[in-house]
């Protein structure tokens, strides 16, 4: 399965998409790790990609904000119509989920199907994220 994992530089989220995309490895997947670039012009197709999935910060005092520069990257990606997607958030006490939400609408936006989501925190919710993963590239 080949998945592209376009993620955020802001906060630890990069120390988070690089430990999924070993996990993703070790069950066989080629992954592609992409940081986000606000200053990109080029478009980003998620055509060759079987699964494609955003992560970012949880940003904002009560949560519910992502990074802006994911924002504006991810209005680059393009050929996602019906593809299979993902995203996640680094956990925080509060907003997570409304972050999640606002990273899963950026995908939806661009005619993409999320089909599963997560907020981690560490080493043992990137496993569990990563076999759903690929799970879900099985079916």
């Amino acid at each position: 399965m080949r998945i592209l994992i376009l993620f955020s530089k802001e906060g630890r989220i990069g120390a988070l998409a690089q430990g999924l995309a070993s996990a993703l490895k070790k069950h066989d997947c080629q992954v592609q790790l992409l940081e986000a670039d606000p200053q990109g012009s080029s478009p980003i197709s998620g055509a060759p990609y079987d699964l494609v999935v955003l992560g970012s910060p949880t940003l904002g005092f009560f949560g519910g904000k992502i990074a802006e520069d994911l924002v504006s990257t991810s209005a680059r990606l393009s050929r996602l119509e019906g593809r299979k997607a993902a995203a996640f958030v680094s956990g925080k006490l509060f907003g997570a989920g409304k972050s999640l939400k606002a990273v899963m609408g950026l995908l939806e936006k661009q005619g993409a199907m999320v089909e599963d989501f997560a907020t981690l925190h560490g080493q043992s919710d990137i496993d569990a994220f990563a076999q759903r993963l690929v799970r879900l590239g099985n079916r």
